[in-house]
Formats: C-alpha cells, structure tokens, sequence
C-alpha cells in the first residue's frame, strides 16, 4: 500500500472514531423528549433535545437517530464525508449559526453507514449557552434557536423534524 493510501486509510479510521465518540457525550436528552421523524422506506430520522431552554454557561444536547426500521440490514454509500448533517439556525430559516458559514465542509473519500435490523446511527451536538465554548461544543447567545438534521444520501433524502430550543 502506497504512502498516500496509507494516509487516507488513516484519516478514515481516525474521522470514523471522532465522529463515533460525538454521540456519546453524556449529556443526552431525556426520557419523552424525542421527535419522531419523516419515515422514507425503512429509514426514520428522529430528534430529541435535552433541555428546551438553557441559561448562560447551561450546556444541552441534540441527538439526532438515524433508525432502520426494517428487519434487513442497509448499507448506505455516499461519495463524500458527510452523512447526517446538523444544523442550528435562528427562527428565520437561512440564518444557519451551525455549521459556521451556513454550510458543511465534506472530505472527499467513499464512505459507508450500514445499519443492522432495529440499528440506529445517533449523531450529537452540545450547545452552550454564552459566547465561549470549549470544541466540540457550540456557543450561542442569548436568543431563539431552531436544530435539524438531514441525511445527505440521493435516495434516501431526509429531513428530521425541526426542534426549537432557546438560550436565556
């Protein structure tokens, strides 16, 4: 295997255990908050939060769960880094605060999710209410804010429902 082949193999196992290790901050939202999603065939992307309301230095998360509801295993190929993507906006939907700039930065690298019968794929953000954070938590001022994710495949496009969550 070829230097450069070495390096890719590396980057890929080390971005899957990062973005492993995200959903499992501790912090996860409590029993009765979830959202149930859009349903596309065997796939439902649901979301759930913490706490709705938050105060200054408060820290909360939004979970997102990719579900296979179905009793076959699915493997999803996507060309790129990006799988399922969240993202914060304030009320007014084009004003994206996560990711900064409004848009993901994907690697370019083939990529796979396979999700056994009942599995699920759980993807997490922290949010703290303030100005500072410590990575990977996401700063935001006092405000109203709305959370969602989409799964960015071409034949299962989804969308998980909207959440609205405010910082005091």
């Amino acid at each position: 295997m070829g230097l450069v082949m070495k390096h890719t193999a590396a980057l890929i196992t080390v971005s899957a255990a990062f973005l492993g290790a995200c959903g499992a901050d501790g912090l996860g939202p409590r029993p009765g908050s979830l959202v149930q999603g859009p349903q596309l065939g065997s796939l439902r992307l649901d979301a759930s939060i913490g706490r709705s309301t938050i105060g200054f230095g408060d820290t909360t998360s939004i979970v997102f769960r990719l579900r296979n509801l179905s009793s076959d295993s699915i493997v999803l190929s996507f060309s790129d880094g990006c799988q399922v993507l969240p993202y914060i906006t304030t009320p007014r939907p084009d004003e994206v605060v996560h990711p900064q700039g409004g848009s993901w930065g994907c690697y370019l690298a083939l990529t796979s999710l396979a999700l056994g019968p009942g599995a699920e794929h759980v993807t997490s953000v922290r949010v703290v209410g303030g100005a500072q954070a410590t990575y990977p938590a996401i700063p935001l001022l006092p405000g109203e804010y709305r959370a969602y994710a989409r799964l960015e495949h071409d034949d299962f496009p989804l969308r998980s429902p909207t959440i609205a969550f405010r910082v005091e």
